[in-house]
């Protein structure tokens, strides 16, 4: 795993440095493009060719620092923790763990939904009729479970081992000695048998979250680690236990309630054909970003400029598609440095799964490789990868299978982990990597915390489980911009909070005063300082333009501030794309273009571009809607400025 580690590490500082413009201009043109439009509209004005920035591949790269943070905490899990699960019964710990807590999270999910409380510990659940767990996503809820089935069904095969050896250490016990052994809960029958029962609990609880996606990664799983277990002459039987599982899952699962799951399956064509238009638009993305991405994390921030009108009023944080998310944020070179060096971590782990003859090494093998497989699968139509939980579950899995491929008896008391080891010399070039790993610790760990101190006063994550308040006063969004001045979010709250408020102050006293005159500063401010970070976020730039028009009584406003106004709607225009998901920004901008045709000096040639670009945001929006009462406000707005175009009788405008 160390070079999948140190290669992708290494990439995401990459998509975060800043680079010369001739360089990114090579490297991703759209990312200069972006990085332009992230200028403060008034110096591209002044100075429309500014030679002297640099920009990174990644135009925002808050997002990349913070995957850049979890993708470390993963590593380090991993490695800990294959360093920590040095004997058998230190492994055997490990699984236990993962098998009783996806057991309970399965039962506890089946007991609030069949007795219809519908709760995740105190939140109220808004879905009745599937398993969810303490998960609040069911899809979510499913990669648990397939992960720990696979588990399940792993480590009975390796408890095969100890009940041959058993058999064959001593007599035959007759029926007598085996009921007792079985109640008295000492033997390994007792254990294999709960092993079997918490991975029929954990399959009952996968088919029962009606996650189809869930379901065929699940069995997918299961089929390759069959598959694996068949491909060893000796561990052929073992495909009475997954078959077990499989029995005692269909047994629990028939009269609990599976006419939802295939109701679910009947209309599986309408949900796929949903989430292939959302991996077909992120694939758009892709095509944009195509060599080095468009940074990692930054999936939610580019895709409204994409997103088709089909998918209207939905906002879309993930692509539903891994493999196409990935490929759009990494571009081709992460993409190949993930495969490689992925590829490579498969190629090490088989061939030393194919040298083993242990069962325990075998079984427990071949349950890591299966459970990554697994939601390989389930990452084609869904994304359990960015779901903290999941992805170091998936270290746990892997590590264990690694761990107990390298175990070794020494004794015939003890196992213990034999992985191959690296000397670094503490003094000369052997201190250079300890420092650079170290450095990187450090460096993560005080973002951690700066991030957690910024959530208390401005929280920006979505959390639905929290009692957070979304509207801090101004002075808590300042304590947040001062831990973690890279999230663009925080500055943005703080314009749209400083608006609010100078608005219902104009509202009580007008706007000639000189509260009025003396807010723009503060505003602007922080909206170019959230479009430096982010210049994706289309509504920022909107706002920014409008800002820009009040500022009609300085001397450069015909020179610098009218045309600054233009720009950022432009940049508006092109950041948001159709903009199906906020349609009322449309409105926005046609209202913006209709002011501009008519407010600022007679201009024939310009006055029919700026009014065909108000019909075009205005054709968008009653598109998207097709509400009868924007018609109305968006007609009420155009006689303000063309009485004659909305007087009785003219023309319909639209």
């Amino acid at each position: 795993m160390t070079p999948l580690f140190i290669l992708l590490t290494l990439f995401l500082i990459f998509q975060m440095t800043p680079l010369p413009d001739f360089l990114i201009s090579v490297l991703s043109p759209e990312a200069k493009v972006a990085g332009l439009a992230s200028l403060p509209a008034p110096r591209v004005v002044a100075a429309p060719w500014p030679g002297d920035v640099w920009y990174s591949v990644a135009p925002y790269a808050y997002p990349v620092r913070m995957s850049l943070i979890r993708w470390t905490a993963y590593g380090l899990f991993f490695f800990g923790l294959l360093q920590t699960l040095r004997t058998r019964r230190r492994i055997e710990t490990a699984v236990l763990a993962i098998l009783f807590t996806a057991a309970f999270d399965s039962l506890y999910g089946i007991m609030e939904t069949y007795s219809r409380h519908h709760h995740v510990w105190w939140y109220l659940h808004a879905t009745e009729k599937s398993v969810h767990g303490t998960y609040i996503n069911r899809n979510h809820f499913a990669g648990l479970m397939e992960m720990g089935m696979i588990m399940a069904a792993a480590y009975a095969g390796a408890y095969a081992a100890d009940l041959a050896r058993r058999r064959s250490s001593r007599r035959r016990p007759d029926l007598r000695e085996r009921i007792l052994t079985f109640f008295s809960g000492d033997g390994i029958f007792t254990r294999r048998f709960l092993i079997i029962f918490m991975g029929a609990v954990m399959g009952v609880g996968l088919i029962l979250s009606a996650s189809r996606g869930g379901i065929m990664a699940g069995a997918g799983g299961l089929f390759i680690l069959g598959t694996l277990l068949f491909l060893r002459r000796e561990q052929r039987r073992k495909g009475k236990i997954i078959l077990a599982i499989f029995l005692i899952v269909a047994f629990y699962s028939l009269p609990a309630g599976i006419d939802y799951v295939l109701d679910r399956f009947m209309v599986m064509e309408q949900g796929y054909e949903g989430r292939m238009l959302a991996s077909q638009k992120t694939l758009d993305i892709y095509k944009d970003y195509r060599r080095s991405g468009v940074g990692v994390g930054n999936f939610p921030y580019a895709f409204p400029k994409y997103q088709d009108e089909r998918q209207k009023m939905t906002s879309y944080e993930h692509g539903h598609n891994d493999w196409a998310q990935f490929l759009a944020e990494a571009g081709v070179a992460g993409m190949v440095v993930a495969a490689a060096a992925g590829t490579w971590f498969v190629f090490v782990y088989l061939r030393r799964w194919r040298r083993r003859r242990s069962t325990f090494a075998v079984c427990l093998g071949a349950g890591g490789i299966a459970s990554l497989a697994a939601i390989l699968i389930h990452s084609i139509a869904d994304f359990n990868l960015h779901l903290p939980a999941n992805f170091l579950l998936l270290a746990a899995t892997l590590a264990i299978g690694t761990a107990a491929l390298h175990l070794d008896r020494l004794s015939t008391h003890q196992d213990v982990l034999l992985l191959p080891g690296t000397s670094l010399p503490l003094r000369g070039a052997g201190a250079v990597p300890l420092a650079l790993l170290l450095g990187l610790i450090l460096w993560n760990g005080q973002w951690v915390i700066r991030h957690y101190l910024a959530e208390i006063y401005c929280p920006t994550v979505p959390n639905m489980t929290l009692n957070l308040d979304w509207r801090p006063p101004p002075a808590d969004i300042a304590r947040a911009m001062s831990f973690d001045g890279g999230n663009a979010e925080y500055a943005f709250r703080m314009a749209m909070e400083l608006t609010e408020i100078r608005n219902k102050e104009a509202t009580r006293n007008g706007s000639a005063t000189p509260a009025w005159a003396a807010s723009h500063g503060p505003i602007i401010a922080a909206l170019e300082r959230s479009v430096r970070l982010n210049p994706f976020n289309a509504e920022a730039h909107k706002c920014l333009g409008w800002e820009y028009t009040y500022l009609n009584s300085d001397p450069d406003y015909g020179r610098i501030w009218l045309p600054a106004a233009d720009l950022s709607m432009e940049r508006a225009t092109y950041m948001g794309g159709d903009w199906v998901m906020n349609p009322w920004l449309h409105i926005d901008l046609g209202n913006y273009w209709v002011m501009r045709s008519k407010a600022y000096g007679f201009d024939p040639p310009k006055q029919e571009d700026y009014w065909f670009r108000a019909m075009r945001h205005y054709h968008k929006a009653l598109t998207l809607t097709g509400n009868k009462k924007i018609l109305k406000d968006i007609t009420g707005f155009i006689r303000g400025f063309y009485p004659e175009k909305a007087a009785p009788g003219a023309p319909p405008l639209f």
